[in-house]
């Protein structure tokens, strides 16, 4: 995949982060992330952007924070070695997402069948269920004091994947791709912190 050049600059990069170079894995996210997303995505042409981008960042994320993961005597070049990690990366979440679709599908089917039963009554289980669920969301989200902490949790919420959505609403859209990923990852994982305590601190 690389050119002998960039081949044996990414073995440099690969010794400075050995020898804790921090600057060095920014500066390897940019030689390898565009032209992984790009091959990636010819090995999985129907998958979702979203999902080849996050793969590919996770493989180089893990590998930075883990530089002793690749073996260099091997003879496996390291972009190929990054591809590899990537291709399984995106693997597991394929492999996650159609398992939730399937999880979603037997909900909608359900409630689907008990349609009847959502129907505006004081002793409905289902919306009592439903209302229950409300109030806890919203209590959740009154013990997160930080604003963007909010509007993070609020896009979890919502669904959302996408790094750049968390990456516009925490002001760091700036960053590198990769340093983006990162910071959301710390600030969700900050976040589930935050609420496992306040839930384990409830009588």
């Amino acid at each position: 995949m690389a050119e002998t050049g960039d081949a044996q600059q990414l073995l440099v990069l690969h010794k400075r982060l050995l020898e804790g170079d921090r600057v060095a894995s920014e500066e390897l996210a940019g030689l390898v992330l565009e032209r992984l997303v790009s091959d990636l995505g010819r090995k999985f042409p129907h998958t979702d952007s979203h999902v080849i981008c996050d793969g590919v960042t996770d493989a180089v994320l893990d590998y930075c924070a883990r530089p002793v993961s690749f073996d260099s005597s091997r003879g496996v070049p390291l972009d190929r070695f990054l591809a590899k990690a990537a291709w399984r990366n995106i693997a597991n979440l394929l492999r996650s997402e159609r398992r939730r679709k399937a999880r979603e599908d037997k909900s909608v089917e359900y409630f689907e069948q008990k349609v009847v039963e959502l129907q505006p009554s004081a002793g409905n289980p289902l919306q009592n269920e439903a209302l229950a669920q409300q109030d806890q969301v919203a209590e959740l989200m009154q013990t997160l004091e930080n604003p963007v902490d909010k509007k993070v949790f609020e896009l979890r919420m919502l669904g959302e994947r996408r790094t750049e959505e968390f990456a516009r609403v925490m002001g760091i859209s700036h960053l590198p791709l990769v340093e983006q990923r990162s910071e959301v990852k710390r600030a969700k994982d900050r976040i589930e912190k935050l609420l496992k305590r306040h839930k384990a601190s409830r009588p």
